[in-house]
């Protein structure tokens, strides 16, 4: 069944058959619907009979009139219109007569044999000139006023009127009348009753006749049908939204028509349908009539398809979002809550004053009801006052409290309006605020004592050991055996001391930008080994195994490479210091995303028990005890290189493994040789 209720074919098969089973109880309906108000089922036919009877005779009494005044006008040649051929009994079953207003028969073209209906009318025609123009006449009166002038001529048949006029003259009006000369002619026409000829007569009372015998058949097939259309519309119901190979429900794309314009313009569609249909079938119209029955099918698929839709969407769920109401009220919530959300308090205060005030002003021209509402707008009023009261008491409590120095203190914003809840929630963030600033504050404070402390502690070292060898020379003088050592020692510190400045310089100028940068294209692999081929004894002295995954796809970076070089230095000045002995240095280079990452990682020897953010900063290094030489600027100094280069600098901690991570964008092989 799952499968069935997806299947394209049976979908199409139950829609075709549905509009089938319409047009059957369509025509039930309408069958059932003439045969009531023909009265068929309580005289068998016979006024459906007379009914249909003179319907088919309008098309020949139009005819037979302009035979007619073809004969009374003295037309010669009459039989060119074939009228003789058309009226022969072999051919009609309509026998009839024609007599002037004097009683004479100028047509006869009746038949003795039985007649089933007879039709009787009167006519006229427009006497004719001997030069082919209709015969006018004049009639002209005189009248002393304009009123009796158009009361006269506003008096006569307006089917005998030419024309009409009225003169003013000096003893009044003349009012003239010219009219169409006219004579009367009767018809009498009789309709065979065996209905030998097969002509239209035939064939349409032949049909009355069969529907007449099916009166009560067509009741049985009308309810069968509507049942049948019932099941048939269940299934297309369950089988809405199911697609072959699918679990969900699709949507096609006659389901992202809004649901009410389209259920508004099916529904209307079948609606006037359906008046038109029963508007002709009354009247009397049945060759119109039947038009709008076989055109019935497709007016009842419209609303079939709505409900099909309806289904879709119901299983898909949130139907009311694709709906015209739905998107109105919403645009009218989202320019509400602009207007609530973005005008200053004072004005919603006061447009919500002029609302009331208008609201009183439309009861106040009620008395009757204008006391009921004043005692309800005064309940309403002093709820809101207390309500507000209350709101605006816990928002000057925490105000009170934030000035007082909590800076823990929340307001507690739940069921407050929009205006008094940001309100509120402006104080909490303040107080957010003053709390990450103060933090913000001791923690500067803390580095400030650590960058005093750490540097005094880098300048000190040096400058204590030059003074003491300084004091040793004095003593032993340049010409003893340990002044080449203590020398030595000297021009070491002196160095250090050197070293510590221009990290410091270095440092300073990173961290303002005001180190001149020349980018270019840059291969990140070329520069990762040249700067590792410098370091290899290094590594070796100090047991350590380089291992180097460079990318295959040679990742190129729009950088400065002396810049670059200098972050790669201090990278691996580092590892070389602090890099745990018998280990291996990893080094990798990648693409990712189109970006290019370079990461150096090592082994600490000494616990890295700080964060990552905390190491890149100034005079901050791994080892705490400060037993190694370092200035503690080398992370920093290289942070700030990267990212005055466009690029990010990251240091990743895990136990003791040590991880520097920088990342540029990749520059495109093209754009490097362009």
């Amino acid at each position: 069944m799952k499968k069935f209720k997806s299947s394209l074919t049976a979908k199409i098969c139950a829609w075709i058959l549905l509009a089938l089973f319409v047009l059957l109880f369509s025509v039930s309906v309408a069958g059932v619907t003439v045969l009531v108000g023909s009265q068929a089922y309580f005289d068998g036919g016979r006024n459906l009979r007379k009914i249909v009877a003179n319907e088919v005779f309008s098309f020949d009494r139009h005819r037979i009139s302009l035979y007619a005044e073809s004969v009374l006008q003295g037309e010669e040649d009459i039989a060119q219109y074939g009228y003789d051929e058309i009226y022969d009994p072999k051919n009609s079953n309509i026998f009839f007569s024609v007599e002037n207003e004097n009683g004479e028969v100028i047509i006869d073209h009746m038949d003795n044999v039985d007649w089933c209906e007879k039709i009787e009318y009167e006519s006229f025609y427009h006497i004719i000139n001997t030069d082919g123009e209709p015969k006018i006449n004049e009639m002209i009166e005189y009248f002393s006023t304009y009123e009796e002038a158009v009361r006269f001529t506003t008096s006569e048949d307006s089917k005998m009127i030419y024309d009409k006029s009225i003169v003013t003259t000096e003893n009044g009006y003349k009012a003239t009348i010219r009219y169409y000369d006219i004579g009367n002619y009767t018809v009498k026409a009789f309709i065979r009753s065996d209905f030998t000829a097969k002509d239209k007569y035939y064939y349409t009372l032949s049909a009355v006749n069969i529907l007449t015998e099916m009166r009560f058949a067509i009741i049985f097939i009308g309810l069968a049908s509507a049942v049948i259309c019932l099941v048939i519309m269940i299934f297309l119901c369950s089988a809405a939204g199911h697609k072959a190979g699918s679990e969900e429900i699709y949507l096609s794309r006659i389901h992202r028509i809004p649901l009410d314009l389209y259920a508004a313009v099916c529904i209307s569609c079948s609606i006037f349908s359906i008046s038109m249909f029963f508007n002709k079938i009354f009247d009397g119209s049945l060759t119109l009539g039947l038009i709008i029955v076989l055109l019935l099918p497709f007016c009842a698929v419209l609303p079939a398809s709505v409900a099909v839709t309806f289904a879709a969407r119901l299983k898909k769920g949130g139907w009311w979002r694709n709906t015209l109401i739905y998107k109105f009220f919403a645009l009218i919530f989202r320019v509400l809550k602009y207007i609530v959300v973005n005008l200053p308090f004072y004005w919603k205060a006061i447009m919500l004053i002029c609302a009331v005030k208008i609201v009183e002003f439309i009861f106040i021209l009620e008395r009757n009801v204008y006391p009921i509402f004043w005692l309800l707008e005064s309940f309403v009023l002093i709820a809101v006052v207390i309500y507000a009261v209350v709101s605006l008491r816990k928002l000057q409590k925490a105000a009170s409290e934030i000035a007082k120095g909590d800076l823990e203190y929340r307001v507690d914003v739940r069921g407050m309006t929009h205006s008094l809840r940001s309100h509120g929630e402006n104080l909490n963030n303040i107080s957010n605020g003053l709390k990450a600033a103060l933090d913000e504050r001791v923690k500067s404070e803390r580095m400030k004592a650590e960058l005093i402390t750490n540097v005094s502690h880098d300048i000190k070292t040096p400058l204590t050991s030059i003074v003491n060898y300084i004091g040793l020379l004095r003593r032993d003088g340049l010409a003893s055996a340990s002044a080449p050592e203590y020398l030595d020692v000297l021009e070491n510190q002196a160095v250090r001391l050197k070293k510590l400045t221009e990290d410091l310089i270095e440092a300073s100028k990173a961290s303002s930008g005001c180190i001149a940068v020349n980018a270019e294209n840059t291969d990140v692999n070329v520069l990762l080994s040249q700067a590792a081929a410098e370091y290899d004894e290094r590594f070796s002295e100090n047991s350590l195994e380089l291992v180097m995954n460079l990318s295959d796809k040679a990742p190129v970076i729009f950088a400065d490479g002396r810049l670059m070089w200098r972050v790669f230095d201090n990278l691996f000045n580092n590892i070389c210091k602090y890099a745990l002995k018998g280990t291996r240095i990893y080094i990798k280079s990648d693409i990712k995303d189109n970006r290019c990452v370079i990461v150096f990682s090592n082994i600490s020897a000494a616990p890295l028990n700080i964060s990552g953010e905390e190491l890149v900063e100034r005079f901050v290094r791994g080892d705490a005890s400060r037993n190694t030489e370092g200035s503690g600027l080398g992370l920093s100094i290289a942070q700030s290189l990267i990212e005055l280069q466009g690029g990010t600098f990251k240091i990743k901690i895990d136990a003791d493994l040590f991880k520097a991570e920088m990342t540029f964008e990749n520059v495109a092989a093209d754009k490097e040789q362009s």
